[in-house]
């Protein structure tokens, strides 16, 4: 049993050594940022949530996009979109009590996502979705 699981394992690496030498967009080796990979994998099992996209955001880790399809595209826009209302609802329930730190960091998040809703919208057009 033992050999057979060594030749599966023995493929499997051969597997992944063509995949990342083709260059093909599904390997995370292959993307702009490693982090996206994580991002397109959440898309696609349906369980992304708006409380990330502020953590990337304030981390200035937004995903690049330009390695995902056009259902990831759209799944990552519309939790995106989440995010800004979020954002924009908390800065209002702040209101002239908050800290200005606090309002400027939320004001930032809000900011780079909204950017970033801009430049994933573009990707779909440019990939046609």
């Amino acid at each position: 049993m033992q050999a057979t699981e060594d030749k599966l394992q023995a493929q499997v690496d051969k597997l992944k050594k063509i995949r990342k030498d083709k260059g093909c967009a599904t390997a995370g080796a292959n993307l702009k940022q490693s982090t996206d990979f994580e991002v397109y994998k959440r898309a696609d099992e349906g369980v992304l949530n708006s409380a990330r996209v502020i953590e990337r955001a304030k981390a200035g880790k937004l995903v690049d996009g330009s390695g995902a399809s056009c259902s990831e595209l759209e799944k990552i826009i519309a939790v995106d979109k989440k995010a800004v209302q979020f954002e924009k609802d908390k800065l209002e329930a702040m209101g002239s009590k908050a800290d200005p730190a606090d309002k400027k960091t939320v004001a930032e998040a809000e900011k780079a996502i909204e950017g970033q809703l801009k430049k994933l919208a573009g990707l779909q057009k440019a990939k046609g979705c």
